[in-house]
């Protein structure tokens, strides 16, 4: 793959996605774009616990648009959903874009989201629930990421991300 014309970040909630993809877009002098609508992150349920099927359906086809519309773009760093990998289309058009998976832990992420922009879960259990999330998505984020960062901290990252893609 040469020059990427645009960069997704994907990972789990917590991770730092934001915070990289700013950096990332400053560095490159492209534009950053936050298209991370997340529901599951402030309400702390699975989207088909909040909508029921039909409704996740809807959210999913929102996303499929929101990711559809910045594939056309160029120069554009783009943070996106941690449910986005879900469904079967969109890993199909995340698979021809740069994709970086911004991998961390159940603890990385319960650290930085005590101080972070996506804060604690109103759950009992926010452990099991980023547990679970682990167990459903590592695979899916894995499957279509061009680059997966163990993630260190945000400089740390960003270098990596410029490394690769000279």
């Amino acid at each position: 793959m040469g020059q990427p014309k645009r960069i997704f970040i994907v990972g789990h909630l917590g991770a730092g996605k934001s915070l990289l993809a700013e950096a990332l877009a400053k560095k490159l002098g492209w534009q950053f774009v936050d298209a991370n609508p997340s529901l599951e992150r402030w309400i702390g349920r699975s989207l088909s616990d909040i909508f029921g099927q039909q409704g996740e359906a809807a959210y999913h086809e929102c996303e499929t648009e929101i990711l559809a519309h910045y594939a056309a773009k160029e120069h554009v760093v783009v943070v996106l959903d941690e449910a986005v990998i879900a469904t079967e289309k969109n890993r199909k058009l995340l698979s021809s874009e740069y994709v970086v998976y911004l991998k961390v832990s159940t603890s990385t992420q319960m650290e930085r989201m005590k101080g972070g922009r996506a804060p604690l879960l109103p759950i009992p259990d926010v452990k099991a629930f980023l547990d679970k999330q682990h167990h459903e998505r590592d695979h899916l984020f894995e499957a279509v990421a061009t680059l997966t960062i163990d993630s260190v901290g945000v400089e740390e990252d960003v270098n990596t991300i410029i490394k690769a893609l000279r």
